[in-house]
């Protein structure tokens, strides 16, 4: 099941865009959507918005399950206590920033979301919503997670049937200090080991996925600036989707307390995923 957190706005009509594709790529076709009524936004208006994604779902041949929820202590609460806890349930909500913050994770309803653990999170920053929630480029900037293509599966596995080509990166990150004084072989020994792991990632996918209609590309890059490199080649590639996806020891690190992550959110030239399996 795909769940749908929406808060009555038209960017969570964009970000609703990629919950009824996903939900339209499910076994049960179905698309939970919960909205909480904090009185921000008319109920008319929200009436009017979540009736356009039942038209959608319509087209999609997806069932439109809306849930209307009471204010609680706080909207992150209202909505935690509506979510099943479906391991094999995927929630999308979006993060955007916020006046006077100038924030898009930190504080948010969806960084709370993050930190979660009832099912897998797609936090989404929507900035082509001419796509349709439809992206057929794909970049994976990867950290070098253990757990490999299994973490980020859940996404890749939903996005597969449109996508045309996937780039798979890795960012050697090394001291800014340290950095120009890389000799050849120990920057040999660090492509070495990038590449390693993202033939292993790919090995992975391919096993995982079976035959896949899209190419998928392999680049390794040395650098002391990890949010440039990926929005460099963000750029330079022309991707449409960035997917980011984080473990509980980097939820708590680049989230929480890094600017890296705030900075690619602020900067980036494509929709991002931020994606936390379980």
């Amino acid at each position: 099941m795909i769940i749908l957190a929406h808060d009555g706005s038209i960017y969570g009509d964009w970000v609703a865009r990629y919950a009824v594709r996903f939900a339209a790529s499910e076994q049960d076709r179905k698309l939970l959507v919960l909205h909480v009524r904090e009185g921000r936004i008319c109920p008319e208006v929200v009436e009017s918005r979540l009736s356009l994604i039942a038209s959608e779902c319509d087209s999609f041949d997806v069932e439109f399950l809306p849930k209307y929820l009471p204010l609680g202590s706080s909207v992150y609460r209202s909505l935690r206590q509506a979510i099943p806890p479906n391991k094999k349930a995927l929630l999308i909500c979006g993060t955007r920033v916020k006046s006077r913050k100038n924030r898009y994770l930190a504080g948010s309803v969806a960084e709370k979301l993050l930190r979660m653990h009832e099912c897998p999170i797609l936090a989404l920053r929507v900035v082509q919503p001419g796509l349709l929630g439809n992206p057929h480029d794909l970049l994976l900037p990867l950290a070098g997670h253990l757990q490999g293509f299994p973490r980020i599966e859940p996404v890749i596995r939903r996005l597969a049937g449109h996508l045309r080509l996937v780039h798979v990166y890795r960012v050697m990150q090394v001291n800014s200090l340290r950095h120009p004084h890389l000799s050849p072989a120990m920057k040999h020994i660090l492509k070495q080991k990038g590449r390693s792991y993202l033939s292993k990632f790919r090995a992975e996918m391919e096993t995982k996925l079976g035959p896949v209609a899209f190419r998928c590309d392999q680049k390794v890059m040395i650098s002391s600036d990890w949010a440039h490199e990926v929005l460099v080649q963000a750029s330079r590639l022309k991707a449409q989707l960035m997917l980011l996806g984080l473990s509980e020891r980097s939820l708590a690190y680049r989230v929480l307390h890094s600017a890296s992550i705030e900075r690619i959110l602020h900067e980036t030239p494509c929709d991002v995923g931020i994606y936390r399996g379980l």
